[in-house]
């Protein structure tokens, strides 16, 4: 087995977020494959899709590998990455898909050079764990959002995901308005840095070092086909942890395909999941932010600030300081 890379592991509390660069037009875009097998056609249509726009698109060998569940053993999973994280001409580096994968390889990436590297890095799904690691490990910002062969390779791309990840990747600010959430709180603004991803890979990092300690977060969660009696689980689990706790908003994305199935078990909710946490959470909790294993979806930081304005039945959200700025 190739040598375990050295990793910093430990929380940088207190210590500046690090930013990527904001994403010039045109970029050039890198294809990482971490997690699970990637479909060869999804992959040529995303990678056509980005050349329309007038990027140039860098897809490391390894990326149509395959070995069992994964794109490749770990090690030709880490080559390839490692070499989109050093190929200087590289603007961005977008998953292809997720699936499962990361979590072999976390304590084998090099994450002072990923930081280093000054690209933004984007994904969803399983690439909430490269999120994670990534903050917990070397304080760098990255981005929940579209992935290549998932959103940009399979039909069309929908165009309120499109205008959003372009937009949050290239501006030092942006903003999602008034995106629809029944609540029965009294209008206010509530400021944290934004973080959150997929609701099982969190709940999978508590406990050890790939999980960043937040204190006065806006936490953004969403999960796919999960039974709502298990969603519960898993929020109670970042709780017993002393996760919840520490944050002031708790957004919830969409939670696909959630719903119970067993016929002769009581037909437990997500509408009563949302209620058993506004019960036990001492601040908002949210529903309706557009993001998730769904097409219309918004690009999020990872460790950025960010604000989020409670309405009337509505939110709003909005976030600066994840990009530098264009020279």
């Amino acid at each position: 087995m190739a040598e375990i890379l050295k990793s910093a592991v430990a929380p940088l509390r207190g210590v500046s977020p690090r930013l990527p660069r904001a994403l010039p037009e045109p970029a050039v875009i890198g294809a990482c494959a971490l997690s699970g097998r990637v479909d060869e056609a999804s992959l040529v249509r995303g990678i056509e899709y980005l050349k329309d726009l007038g990027n140039q698109v860098v897809v490391p060998e390894e990326t149509l590998h395959g070995w069992r569940y994964f794109a490749g053993t770990d090690e030709e999973r880490l080559e390839g990455f490692h070499g989109l994280v050093d190929d200087p001409s590289i603007d961005l580096v977008i998953a292809a898909r997720g699936g499962y994968g990361l979590s072999r390889i976390l304590h084998r990436i090099d994450w002072n050079r990923v930081a280093g590297s000054g690209k933004a890095f984007v994904g969803f799904s399983d690439f909430t764990a490269f999120n994670m690691a990534a903050y917990a490990c070397s304080n760098l910002v990255t981005f929940h959002g579209p992935m290549l062969a998932i959103d940009f390779g399979n039909g069309e791309p929908d165009s309120f995901a499109q205008q959003h990840f372009w937009m949050t990747l290239s501006r030092p600010s942006h903003r999602i308005d008034d995106f629809p959430s029944p609540h029965g709180y009294d209008p206010r603004r509530i400021e944290g840095v934004l973080w959150g991803g997929n609701l099982s890979l969190l709940a999978h990092l508590a406990g050890t070092p790939y999980f960043p300690q937040i204190d006065g977060g806006i936490l953004y969660v969403e999960e796919i086909a999960e039974e709502p009696y298990a969603i519960e689980r898993l929020f109670l689990q970042l709780h017993h942890a002393g996760a919840l706790q520490r944050q002031r908003a708790l957004v919830l994305g969409d939670f696909t395909d959630c719903k119970p199935t067993n016929p002769v078990r009581y037909p437990y909710s997500m509408e009563e999941v949302v209620e058993t946490l506004r019960d036990l959470l001492p601040y908002p909790v949210l529903t309706g932010l557009p993001f998730g294993h769904i097409a219309r979806k918004v690009t999020l930081p990872f460790g950025a600030p960010g604000t989020l304005s409670i309405g009337a039945n509505t939110a709003s959200l909005r976030f600066s300081g994840h990009v530098h700025a264009p020279a």
